[in-house]
């Protein structure tokens, strides 16, 4: 069996999610993947190629310190993975990356359609290149719409959490509200809103909140969850596999480049738009998303409110704009959007897994809301994709 050796970090999300794509790809061509997290120098570079005699590399280092001895690798046989090497070394080498300014489009038009006076950006305490470059791009985008931002900058790169909170009160009190934030990434953006618990900023009422990643684990457990902008991090290690086997196989005259589109936004309550605050409307619109498709009702959700159903149907309606029964019904059609845009999904199993008893039941509600049949959907989403 042929060797690829993956040089990435293993501990964080997206590396995790990184690996996860190139085995996958790996394992239809039967490569074996030999991953090293650590740094090396050059002679343990030297044992680690002479022992493994690999047919290819694929570099996934992600920070600033990412340059590496461009002379140990061959371009022929070697894909940087989100990797940001000195650009003198990256023209020589192909490379995949995930499109960072497909990512700040989404996040922008979440932040401006909330009306906000002002807006900032969360980098990430060190400056690497992925935060630097995210912030390039929202600041881009910012300017062409003529909108006012407003950078917030660590006093150090070490700052434990509490202090890096302690730091952003002030500086988000000062912001004009109603503000629009983006955070270089969701450990970013969970550090923003344990600040806007502390400084009494309400969020989404005075502060919308947007992270990106999508990291479950944190998204999930944030107070209000958060919503976060999906980089398909899979995909991007998929690729790297794809390219790298293209190069092996020489059907490459020249380097090349793929840039990898974010898989859309997964809207949470940090970016919710609520017509006035009701902090059980807030409870009831993160059960409903939640648990819409596990078959939940209106009656089970209007139970968090301390008054009859009928007052709450009027608070929630209220405070979103629309019914319980809506916001169920809306929830279990972006969920079904998602399954079919998975082409191993089945289709008879679609509506059991958004919450309904009957395909055809559910094929009714899901062309009335969309306009287009369950598979025609799937065939628009591969075309576009």
């Amino acid at each position: 069996m042929e060797t690829i050796l993956f040089f990435q970090r293993t501990d964080t999300y997206a590396a995790r999610l990184r690996l996860e794509g190139l085995s996958a790809f790996a394992r239809s061509v039967g490569w074996h993947v030999q991953v090293y997290a650590e740094r090396f120098d050059r002679d343990a570079l030297r044992d680690i190629f002479d022992f493994w005699q690999p047919v290819g590399t694929v570099l996934g280092v992600n920070d600033r310190q990412s340059e590496f001895d461009a002379a140990l690798f061959d371009p022929a046989r070697t894909v940087l993975l989100d990797c940001f090497p000195p650009r003198r070394v990256a023209r020589a080498f192909s490379g995949v990356v995930t499109d960072s300014r497909a990512a700040a489009e989404l996040a922008t038009r979440e932040l401006v359609a909330k009306n906000c006076r002002t807006y900032g950006f969360v980098p990430w305490p060190v400056p690497y290149e992925w935060s630097e470059k995210r912030l390039r791009n929202f600041s881009d985008l910012l300017k062409r719409l003529h909108l006012p931002l407003r950078v917030f900058r660590p006093s150090r790169e070490d700052l434990a959490a509490k202090e890096l909170q302690r730091e952003l009160i002030p500086w988000l009190r000062a912001l004009p509200k109603p503000c629009g934030i983006l955070a270089a990434n969701d450990r970013a953006a969970e550090n923003l809103l344990n600040a806007c618990l502390l400084a009494r900023v309400a969020v989404p009422f005075e502060c919308t909140v947007v992270g990106v990643d999508n990291e479950t684990g944190i998204c999930e457990r944030t107070n209000p969850t958060l919503s976060s902008v999906q980089l398909d991090f899979r995909e991007s290690g998929y690729r790297a596999g794809a390219l790298l086997a293209e190069l092996i196989a020489g059907r490459l005259a020249h380097r090349a480049d793929v840039s990898v589109p974010p898989l859309g936004l997964v809207r949470r309550n940090s970016s919710r738009a609520f017509l006035k605050t009701d902090r059980f409307a807030l409870t009831a619109s993160e059960i409903i998303r939640a648990k819409a498709c596990e078959g939940l009702s209106a009656r089970d959700v209007l139970a968090v409110f301390p008054c009859s159903r009928r007052l709450a149907e009027i608070r929630f309606r209220s405070a979103t704009g629309h019914s319980v029964l809506d916001e169920i019904r809306a929830v279990r059609i972006e969920e079904a959007k998602k399954l079919l845009r998975n082409p191993q999904c089945d289709l008879a199993a679609v509506a059991n897994l958004c919450g309904y008893a009957s395909t055809p039941t559910f094929a009714r509600v899901f062309k009335a809301a969309t306009g287009l049949t369950m598979s025609a959907y799937r065939r628009s989403a591969r075309k576009s994709s």
